[in-house]
């Protein structure tokens, strides 16, 4: 909404710069002229239609109300704060930004097991902050005790490691992300028996064939044993 005010003051300024400069230097010129043609439209406003003249007026007078209620409205409403006062300094004064309060604790809460994405809120309030994070954690798993981490995680950041007052007590909404269709968990693979290995005393030399271990003599023709 500033900026918007600083572009408004400009342009009426520069547009009002030549108008007043010469309506100063000729004013007999100016009146003159905008006498008649005040006169003139005043005129063609006598002769027009009563209904029509009526409608148009009203219309152009609902827009102009419209347009400057929602312009007062945004000048009026309170704007929030972007950077908060750090608490317990021994001299001086700083202060942290709301952006780099959120990039703190979701560096703090990513880590935590079971959290698969946190999305801290955070309003300030009269001096102090509000917190508010919203965790995605997956199935199966110990929600009570994983949001009494959450909360302590986000009280250690806010007051201790950034030094901020915190308003109340830390909200955390949880969402429970439901299991992906068609998976199972892992299922027990069967044992299967260990073959124990032989013994090297045990062990059977490998059998060889029986072989034929006569011998022919050559001159009887009787085999000799």
């Amino acid at each position: 909404m500033n900026t918007f005010n600083r572009i408004v003051i400009v342009v009426s300024l520069l547009v009002l710069i030549p108008l007043v400069t010469v309506f100063l230097v000729i004013p007999h010129v100016i009146l003159s002229d905008v006498g008649r043609w005040a006169t003139d439209v005043g005129r063609q406003l006598w002769a027009a239609d009563v209904p029509v003249r009526l409608g148009i007026g009203l219309l152009a007078a609902l827009i102009f109300t419209v347009l400057a209620l929602v312009l007062v409205f945004l000048e009026l409403r309170p704007r929030r704060k972007r950077f908060i006062r750090v608490e317990n300094l021994t001299g001086g004064m700083a202060t942290i930004g709301i952006e780099s309060v959120v990039r703190q604790l979701e560096y703090r809460l990513d880590p935590i097991p079971d959290v698969i994405a946190v999305k801290p809120e955070i309003q300030a309030k009269r001096g102090k902050v509000q917190a508010l994070v919203h965790v995605n954690m997956a199935a199966g798993v110990n929600v009570p005790q994983v949001a009494s981490r959450l909360v302590e995680e986000v009280k250690d950041v806010l007051g201790t490691e950034l030094g901020l007052r915190v308003a109340g007590e830390p909200e955390v909404r949880i969402n429970v992300l439901a299991q992906p269709a068609g998976r199972r968990g892992a299922q027990p693979r069967q044992a299967v028996p260990a073959t124990p290995p032989e013994s090297p005393a045990t062990s059977q030399p490998p059998q060889l064939p029986a072989t034929n271990t006569s011998v022919w003599r050559d001159d009887t023709g009787e085999p000799v044993v």
